[in-house]
């Protein structure tokens, strides 16, 4: 699934304190550069938002608004977050490093968001439980959302109609290529070159005749190959190693 990110200018927020310098290793010789230092680094402390209710975040693609914030006591976490915790304190007893994990301050303890809709003043809020240290989209006061779905751009309406498109051109130049033709270049197969050849109907081009899927075995053509043969084993292909095989060079 590839991951959405927010066209509208947001911060990174969070739960804990913001820091108040920015660490760094040395630094210029010049007196401008040093001022132009402290401004960058001015910038970037200003570019972090500490929740409180109120402060504006996304959630699932829209807006919501801080309502409470909350750790979850000790005694009520549930058994996966135990493990987990039990997992942070056995990696630092391998790899030492900082202060040993303690459960009052550890940054994977559970904290509790609560989050309501914004401009939803009847909505149910939301209860959210997630690690102390979750980073979250913070938006303006003024922020754009779709007027057909409400969500921020871009939407999923305009990601699947993206979606779509490339899909349909993609389509479009896959039934031109002529048999004999690699599935993933379009360029045609020769009988010098090592090919992969996957039997059965031919699930791109079901025009063609079967065992007429064929790439080249070059690098350039292989996540076309992977591509296929996920298809190809979800529709029964079976032990894939013995059912593909590569054309002899020498043929």
């Amino acid at each position: 699934m590839t991951r959405w990110f927010s066209r509208q200018t947001t911060k990174r927020g969070g739960a804990w304190p913001p820091f108040t310098t920015v660490n760094r290793i040395g630094g210029p010789s010049s007196a401008m550069r040093r001022q132009e230092e402290r401004i960058n680094d001015a910038r970037i402390l200003a570019d972090y938002v500490q929740l409180k209710p109120g402060v504006l975040v996304i959630w699932d693609r829209k807006p919501h608004r801080i309502v409470e914030l909350a750790e979850r006591p000790a005694d009520l976490w549930e058994e996966q977050h135990e493990k987990d915790f039990k997992d942070a304190v056995a990696r630092w007893e391998r790899y030492p490093h900082g202060n040993r994990p303690e459960k009052s301050t550890w940054e994977g303890r559970p904290f509790v968001f609560v989050l309501a809709p914004d401009r939803q003043p009847t909505a149910k809020p939301l209860h959210l439980v997630g690690p102390y240290s979750h980073s979250w989209q913070v938006l303006p006061e003024h922020y754009c959302i779709c007027s057909a779905c409400g969500e921020l751009p871009p939407c999923s309406h305009e990601v699947a109609e993206k979606t779509a498109d490339r899909d349909m051109a993609r389509a479009s130049v896959l039934m031109d290529i002529p048999p004999g033709h690699c599935l993933g270049c379009g360029e045609f197969v020769t009988r010098r070159q090592q090919a992969a050849r996957f039997p059965g109907p031919n699930l791109w081009r079901p025009d063609m005749p079967e065992h007429s899927a064929v790439f080249h075995a070059r690098q350039e053509c292989s996540g076309e190959v992977d591509r296929y043969r996920r298809q190809w084993e979800e529709r029964g292909g079976s032990t894939p190693q013995a059912q593909l095989s590569l054309d002899d060079p020498a043929a």
